[in-house]
């Protein structure tokens, strides 16, 4: 009696993981290490924020790690399509923003939009910034604008890619003041900031995250934000566009999405864990440290943040011609 009831729990383990995880009719999940998807090379504020994010999440999610992929290219639209290609079983997840969501599907005609995905947690709401060398002649917005005008087209500017928030500020600002600049896009964050480091480019758009540390080095010079307020934590002395009486805004949030098509079940388990992990003194204490201005909204915020989202960004791009 004894072997055959051996035998049979043999068998009932057996059948449960052949079947990934369920016993019984109850499933586990997840049941594998999850994937990240960041749309940015490594060494960036989206990668470092994930990476610090996840980093203490997997007693969270069954004791399963959140591994961080980077998969740069075509302006964050080959890694939204990666994440978009039938998988869905939620154990891959996507670092978007404004950018991968707002603008990439629009200039690099990327024949997604954010109602592809389910908002798992909103991280972060910020603005990027305008950075100029500290040794180029226009480094006031006074003196930019003057240079620009008096040399069309010479100004270069470096961004993350194509289609970034970044891109579309800084063309937004060069359509409101009727000047011409040179969008000259890289790998992620580390990229520009080797190309104006470097003196191949006279300015850039990026956050304090990366930035900062070139400008407490004498390097690089803050003009103005992009946001629709004044970031008092990190750039409280740096005035907004908007402030300045140029009619630009483009804020930045970044959410932890999911493809439809998990299940409802696992987009709930998801949810929890990021609620945690965004609520962990440890975890806030870090993300503070690198600057990451922590924003949470649960996914039943998603579309309403989406919707105002769109409603600010798409006349932006249509007076950028961004669209074309």
């Amino acid at each position: 009696m004894r072997k055959k009831f051996l035998a049979a729990v043999t068998v009932i383990l057996m059948v449960s993981f052949l079947m990934g995880g369920e016993i019984l009719g109850a499933e586990v999940f997840p049941n594998k290490p999850l994937e990240l998807i960041v749309p940015y090379s490594a060494g960036g504020s989206t990668d470092v924020m994930c990476r610090t994010l996840v980093a203490r999440m997997a007693p969270f999610l069954n004791g399963q790690p959140i591994i961080v992929v980077n998969k740069p290219g075509a302006g964050t639209v080959a890694a939204s399509k990666y994440v978009l290609e039938g998988r869905n079983d939620g154990h891959t997840l996507y670092s978007t923003s404004t950018s991968s969501m707002m603008i990439a599907p629009v200039v690099n005609k990327g024949g997604y939009s954010w109602k592809d995905f389910i908002g798992i947690s909103q991280v972060m709401w910020g603005a990027d910034a305008f950075w100029v060398r500290t040794d180029f002649e226009g480094n006031t917005i006074e003196k930019f604008i003057e240079y620009a005008k008096q040399n069309p087209g010479k100004i270069k500017y470096a961004t993350p890619g194509v289609g970034t928030v970044n891109q579309l500020g800084m063309e937004g600002f060069a359509a409101v003041k009727g000047i011409a600049i040179k969008h000259i896009p890289t790998q992620g964050d580390a990229g520009a900031i080797a190309a104006i480091i470097g003196g191949h480019v006279a300015a850039a758009s990026g956050n304090a995250i990366s930035y900062q540390p070139h400008a407490d080095a004498g390097k690089v010079k803050c003009l103005a934000q992009f946001g629709g307020v004044r970031d008092k934590s990190f750039l409280p002395n740096i005035p907004t566009f908007k402030e300045m009486g140029i009619d630009v805004v483009a804020d930045l949030w970044r959410w932890i999405v999911v493809p439809k098509g998990v299940a409802p079940e696992r987009v709930k388990i998801l949810a929890e864990a990021f609620q945690k992990a965004l609520q962990y003194k440890e975890t806030l204490s870090l993300l503070e440290k690198i600057q990451c201005p922590v924003s949470y909204i649960p996914p039943e915020g998603y579309t309403q943040v989406m919707n105002d989202s769109e409603g600010r960004i798409m006349p932006l791009i249509k007076l950028a011609k961004l669209d074309k």
